[in-house]
């Protein structure tokens, strides 16, 4: 089930509170001991500037903690 629902979910675009696009769904991060996702992995736009947002890069993806989420519809929103 896992695998099914991150194939659904993978690609949908990510945006802000305000309904900004910032970029797709790439990939999540898992902590490794409890199997829990901790972050979003996204592959920003390529023209927003990755040093004006409040998360870091990993491997070329903007890390986004799960507690930053605010909902998954068709698009994943954050919650600022």
């Amino acid at each position: 089930m896992p695998t099914t629902f991150s194939l659904e979910i993978l690609r949908r675009e990510v945006v802000d509170v305000a309904g900004e696009f910032l970029g797709t769904l790439a990939d999540f991060s898992v902590d490794i001991t409890t199997g829990n996702v901790v972050a979003i992995l996204v592959a920003l736009e390529p023209d927003l500037d990755p040093s004006l947002m409040p998360w870091p890069i990993i491997e070329g993806l903007l890390s986004i903690p799960v507690e930053e989420v605010d909902k998954i519809g068709t698009k994943v929103q954050l919650k600022r």
